[in-house]
């Protein structure tokens, strides 16, 4: 029976029955097809499907290993080749660091006490062990005092405890005022301890008077010991970044993040409500910094983490998402997505921009802090990259290859379900499916009772010349089938995502004289070149259209859109059998 002759029959069907009301995900059941049950836990679509291995070494793939103990945790290597998780013990009395340690990043300890606060904590805690084993951290207490928020602090302390001790050292205040949460934390090549952090700025609270420049209410101050932790030196420079004022938040430039580059440069990576990551650099070990400038990463409004590896490469965790319908959405374009990119040259170039941590569901709790941000990574004995991430239900320990993060193909014939595809707000309207003719499984996108249609979105490696190819199965009648490339990621019916992309394609199936032979399916083809500007679209082989780019990516696409145009309504759908990219084998 024929996708064409089902459509025909299921419009009669839907006219004349009782089965009239039934709602759009009901569809495939009246196609004959087998729809597979969308469960609203975490194993409904996404990179959460995939099994845990039984040793760490078969691990290639992100693979969520655990939960995270709570929020803002912070992950780190021991000179023992282990890994240990420390956090705050909050929700709680929020008065205890504790501990969680692993061999390997797949099987973790019970918690252990690892020192008393001596006051009460929010979640921000940052460690590192240096060169000679000895630990230091960084955590902040909540106070009260004219140098903070409205009256609110929460002020920095920071203890340490040797190799051969063990018993930390007594906290100390180091910085009082109001901090927001610590992201970087590190020993230079030349043995001195550096912190960066957002501090809150009395005197910038109010919103300036129009036409005044708005900067938020924090800044960047980074502070320097050159005596293990003894004394600290803040910097010369206090780092601030001008903000997008119809935003719902004025925080300014927050949460920095610094890794030393191989020419002995710091490199800061600083989180702003403006759709990107700032950077700064310091050509002094941190002495003094240069002025903010946007950097090339697509961002909401969250903080990045960099990680260097043994062999020297860098991995850079951030939420390179967006919600171009609703700009003032949470963190300015969400955190469903953490990303991931490495570099073998110092941050000139970048491969990978792939998923490495989603949320569980679309149906998050619409208050507190949520989503997949707030990485904390580390490599671990034998190469392979661990990181906790994410605020609330997300919150998640991960283990991946990061040879994953330079693949130049992808392909995905959903013989493994839905692990390759993120469909938020979209469970009514796109599901896994039985394909009536090959009796294998298949993507059901199906059209919208309302204005806005769902898109599937696959996430591929980034490559600024390549190739994708698409099978389906459509009907001739179909209005139009849309196809977007981009380098970002954004929810499914996000309804203004498709003209916030790089290119785009609608294709009509009636428009093309060369229809497919009986038992094929319609190929769509996408090559597209990002020195050139310019993506061309084939469909069984023939030219259909060719499109400049609206603008040119950084590090060329990632993700593939694709589904009904906004004209269509039910019971119109499309059937995607299996998709594939080929990039070009260098940088970006």
């Amino acid at each position: 029976m024929t996708i064409r002759f089902l459509h025909k029959h299921l419009t009669a069907t839907f006219r004349k029955s009782r089965f009239v009301g039934i709602p759009v995900h009901c569809l495939g059941v009246f196609w004959g097809i087998e729809s597979y049950a969308q469960s609203p836990d975490e194993s409904s679509f996404g990179m959460r499907l995939r099994g845990i291995p039984q040793r760490a070494s078969a691990l290639y793939e992100p693979t969520r290993v655990t939960s995270a103990p709570t929020n803002e945790a912070t992950l780190i290597r021991r000179k023992n080749g282990g890994l240990t998780v420390f956090y705050v013990n909050r929700p709680g009395e929020a008065d205890k660091l504790l501990s969680i340690s692993s061999p390997d990043g797949l099987k973790w300890s019970e918690p252990v006490k690892e020192l008393d606060l001596p006051g009460q904590a929010y979640y921000a805690n940052r460690l590192l062990e240096d060169r000679n084993g000895g630990l230091h951290c960084i955590f902040h207490l909540w106070s009260t005092g004219e140098n903070g928020y409205r009256g609110r602090h929460l002020d920095v302390w920071y203890c340490r405890k040797t190799a051969a001790e063990k018993m930390w050292s007594s906290p100390r205040k180091i910085y009082d005022g109001y901090v927001g949460s610590m992201r970087s934390f590190i020993q230079l090549t030349t043995g001195e301890l550096l912190i960066s952090f957002a501090r809150a700025v009395p005197q910038r609270l109010e919103k300036p008077a129009d036409g005044q420049k708005d900067y938020g209410w924090n800044d960047i101050r980074v502070m320097v010991s050159d005596d293990n932790g003894q004394n600290w030196k803040p910097s010369a420079d206090q780092l601030r970044v001008e903000i997008d004022g119809h935003m719902p938040v004025r925080y300014g430039g927050i949460e920095p993040d610094v890794l030393e580059l191989a020419d002995g440069r710091l490199w800061m990576l600083i989180r702003t409500n403006k759709g990107r990551l700032y950077e700064s650099f310091s050509t002094d070990r941190g002495k003094s910094w240069q002025p903010a400038q946007p950097s090339r990463f697509i961002s909401s409004d969250s903080p990045a983490e960099l990680l260097r590896l043994s062999d020297n490469r860098i991995v850079l965790f951030y939420n390179a998402n967006q919600r171009w319908d609703n700009p003032r959405s949470y963190a300015a374009g969400g955190r469903e997505v953490l990303h991931a990119a490495i570099s073998r040259n110092e941050g000139k170039t970048w491969k990978g921009f792939r998923e490495v941590l989603t949320t569980p569901s679309a149906k998050q709790k619409a208050t507190n802090d949520r989503g997949t941000a707030y990485a904390s990574a580390a490599e671990t004995a034998t190469g392979k990259v661990a990181f906790v991430a994410g605020q609330g239900e997300a919150r998640s320990i991960v283990l991946f290859d990061p040879d994953w993060l330079e693949q130049s193909e992808a392909r995905d014939d959903f013989s493994a379900g839905l692990v390759q595809w993120t469909l938020y707000d979209a469970d009514s309207l796109i599901r896994l499916s039985s394909d009536p003719k090959t009796a294998r499984k298949a993507l059901l996108v199906t059209a919208g009772s309302g204005k806005t249609n769902a898109e599937a979105v696959w996430n591929f490696p980034a490559t600024g010349r390549g190739t994708l190819k698409t099978e389906l199965e459509i009907s001739p009648d179909l209005p139009a089938i849309s196809l977007v490339l981009t380098d970002h990621f954004s929810v499914s019916t996000d309804a203004q995502a498709a003209e916030h992309s790089v290119v785009g394609f609608s294709f009509k199936p009636a428009d093309f004289p060369e229809k497919p032979s009986k038992n094929r399916s319609t190929v769509l083809e996408i090559k597209w070149d990002s020195e050139k500007n310019k993506a061309v679209l084939y469909v069984n082989d023939r030219m259909a259209a060719q499109s400049d780019f609206r603008r040119r990516p950084e590090f060329g696409f990632n993700y593939l859109r694709i589904g009904l145009a906004k004209l269509a309504a039910p019971p119109a759908a499309v059937m995607i059998r299996s998709v594939a990219v080929s990039g070009n084998k260098s940088n970006h």
